[in-house]
């Protein structure tokens, strides 16, 4: 189903996930916030290193271990809210598991515009790879991204570095049809153009051919919200690409990356061994 069927039927409901998961979004990014502070003891490795000159241009590094690949973890929040930071407890889940994880931060909307996010990014890449490589012999890498950061995770897999590197993608309850925007009231925010929202569409504008992709929502959130997840899943299987579709069950827009980081819940535990085949 389009998100134009939704044009005069509740669309706000259906494509704003705080929105839809009502009072209880503010509570659990609280709770995202306090447990990545009590975790962050847990990751060991490189923090907060620079890969442009904006405050938020940072990212994290720990190593983990060297047989499995590294995530590259792009944090969501409609690209005008949130940080690396809320996501500490959920690089500890995947860092103790044995995984490497890269956690990237960026400049947010309404200071910079979607195609500058993604101009940061790209040059983030471009940091990432040799300092992953740096530390040991070259790995499988993995990107991973929530919401938001699913959408860009789908554009940056054509980065020249990660180029015979890049072995799966993970995108967790993304948006990709980006035009649906210019109708919510974020957009006061993201300030996204029609020109803009039609670059950034992940449908006009494929992911790259060769990765595997782990495409999930959760069975909790709204059915035009997990639209958007299978519509991906279908055009990248049309086109013949490695795809896995999975709906948790009674999983709504934030509970879904906690279960799915944690490898001792049966949903996460079914990603991390995706992951760990890549």
């Amino acid at each position: 189903m389009s998100w134009r069927d939704w044009t005069n039927h509740g669309i706000e409901s259906q494509f704003n996930p705080r929105l839809a998961v009502g009072d209880e979004a503010e509570s659990w990014l609280n709770g995202w916030a306090e447990e990545s502070l009590r975790r962050q003891a847990e990751l060991v490795g490189d923090f907060d290193i620079a890969y442009g000159p904006h405050k938020l241009m940072r990212f994290d590094h720990a190593t983990g271990d060297v047989a499995m690949p590294v995530i590259i973890n792009i944090h969501g929040g409609y690209w005008r809210a949130l940080d690396k930071s809320a996501m500490m407890h959920h690089m500890a889940d995947l860092a103790g598991a044995g995984f490497g994880i890269v956690n990237v931060n960026y400049p947010l909307c309404p200071e910079v515009t979607l195609t500058e996010i993604m101009a940061c990014l790209n040059d983030g890449i471009e940091a990432i790879v040799p300092h992953v490589d740096a530390k040991t012999q070259p790995r499988r890498l993995i990107l991973m991204g929530h919401s938001a950061g699913a959408h860009m995770a789908m554009h940056l897999s054509h980065h020249p570095a990660l180029k015979d590197r890049l072995s799966g993608v993970v995108a967790l309850s993304g948006i990709y049809e980006t035009s649906v925007v210019c109708e919510l009231s974020v957009n006061a925010d993201v300030r996204l153009s029609a020109y803009e929202a039609d670059r950034w569409d992940c449908l006009k504008q494929m992911p790259a051919s060769g990765p595997s992709y782990y495409i999930s929502a959760g069975g909790a959130e709204p059915s035009g919200w997990i639209d958007q997840s299978w519509i991906m899943a279908e055009a990248l299987l049309r086109r013949g690409d490695d795809v896995h579709f999975h709906i948790a069950g009674g999983a709504h827009h934030f509970s879904l990356v906690d279960w799915l980081c944690d490898g001792d819940n049966p949903e996460g535990a079914k990603l991390h061994r995706w992951m760990a085949g890549r």
